[in-house]
C-alpha cells in the first residue's frame, strides 16, 4: 500500500498545476493519479506528421483546446510566460468564407478580428501540460490508475485505483484534491461515506465546458488559402463543420480545423470514415480543390 500526504486525482491542466504549486510551496509528499495512459486531460496535441510517431513537439495540432485569451485570463498568461512558453496570435488576416446553404455557393467577406485576441501555443496547448509535468518528479505521476473509490476513515483517506487490466492498488493519504470534471467524479468514483444528496446532484448537473464538441483537423504542406487572400476562417449554416479556423504552425505543417456541428448523439450514428469524408467534401467546397 502506497502512502502520501496529498493525492491529486486527474493529470489534466488543473491537476498538474496543483502539483506544480505544491512543489513550489515545499510540499513534495504528493501523488497524481491519472486514469488515461497520458497526461493532459482534455488538452490533447498530436504530431502533425502521421509518419512521425514521436513528432516534433513544435509541430503539433490540437484536438482539444486551442486558445487562451490573456485579456480575460491574466493568471494563465502569467503562468505561460513564467514557464517560458512561446505563443502566437491566431491568424486572421484576409477574407473569411460564409456558407449559408449547401445549394448556394459560399461567399467571401472581410474577416472581423477576434476580440479579445485569441492566442495559441507553439507546439499546441500540450506544451503547457508538458511544461507543468516537467516541473514535477516523474515518479509522482501514475498513469493508467483510475480512481474507483475514496473512503474516509478517522485520520486518513483510502483510495482504490484500478489499471486497465483491473488490477487494484490502495493508497492512503491525508488529503484528496479532485481535479476532474464534477460529473465524472460523481459517476466514476464511489465515496464512503456517500456524498450528500444535494452535492451529488449538483455535481451530476454541472456541465463540462465544450464536452459535447468534436473537432476535425486537416493537415496540408502549406497554407494555400493565404495565397488566395483568405484567413482560413469560415462559418457554415449547413455543416458538418460550422466554424473553421487556420491551425497552421509557424515552422511546420499547415492546417485547418473546424468544430463539428452535428450533435454528439447523432455523430454516434455514422462512422468516423463517413464523417471525415463529409468534412473533406465541405473543405473542398469552401477552399477549393487544394483542400
Amino acid at each position: 500500500m502506497q502512502t502520501a500526504k496529498v493525492a491529486i486525482v486527474g493529470a489534466g491542466v488543473s491537476g498538474l498545476y496543483a502539483a506544480y504549486r505544491l512543489k513550489q510551496m515545499g510540499l513534495n509528499d504528493f501523488i497524481v493519479l491519472e486514469a488515461r495512459d497520458r497526461i493532459g486531460g482534455r488538452i490533447y496535441s498530436v504530431a502533425a506528421a502521421e509518419s512521425d510517431e514521436v513528432g516534433d513537439k513544435r509541430d503539433r495540432v490540437d484536438l482539444g483546446p486551442s486558445w487562451f485569451w490573456p485579456q480575460y485570463q491574466p493568471q494563465l498568461a502569467k503562468l505561460i510566460g513564467s514557464l517560458g512558453l512561446e505563443s502566437l496570435q491566431q491568424f486572421e488576416q484576409g477574407d473569411s468564407i460564409l456558407q449559408r446553404a449547401a445549394q448556394q455557393p459560399p461567399v467571401r467577406s472581410p474577416s472581423q478580428s477576434g476580440h479579445p485576441i485569441s492566442m495559441r501555443l507553439v507546439g499546441g496547448m500540450a506544451s503547457l501540460t508538458d511544461a507543468l509535468a516537467a516541473q514535477v518528479d516523474a515518479s509522482k505521476i501514475q498513469l493508467q490508475c483510475a480512481v474507483t473509490s475514496i473512503r474516509t476513515e478517522e485520520e486518513q483517506v483510502v483510495i482504490t485505483c484500478s489499471d486497465r487490466n483491473g488490477a487494484q492498488q490502495m493508497i492512503t493519504v491525508a488529503h484528496v484534491l479532485l481535479a476532474v470534471p464534477p460529473r465524472l467524479a460523481a459517476s466514476a468514483i464511489s465515496f464512503e461515506p456517500g456524498l450528500p444528496d444535494d452535492l451529488k446532484s449538483y455535481w451530476e448537473k454541472t456541465p463540462t465546458w465544450m464536452a459535447p464538441q468534436a473537432k476535425y483537423v486537416a493537415i496540408y504542406d502549406k497554407p494555400f488559402w493565404r495565397e488566395q487572400g483568405l484567413s482560413g476562417q469560415a462559418r457554415s449554416a449547413c455543416g458538418p463543420l460550422v466554424e473553421i479556423h487556420d491551425a497552421s504552425n509557424p515552422t511546420g505543417k499547415a492546417a485547418l480545423f473546424g468544430f463539428v456541428g452535428i450533435p454528439a448523439d447523432v455523430r454516434q450514428q455514422v462512422t468516423q470514415a463517413e464523417l471525415k469524408s463529409l468534412c473533406r467534401a465541405q473543405l473542398g467546397a469552401l477552399f477549393g480543390s487544394q483542400a
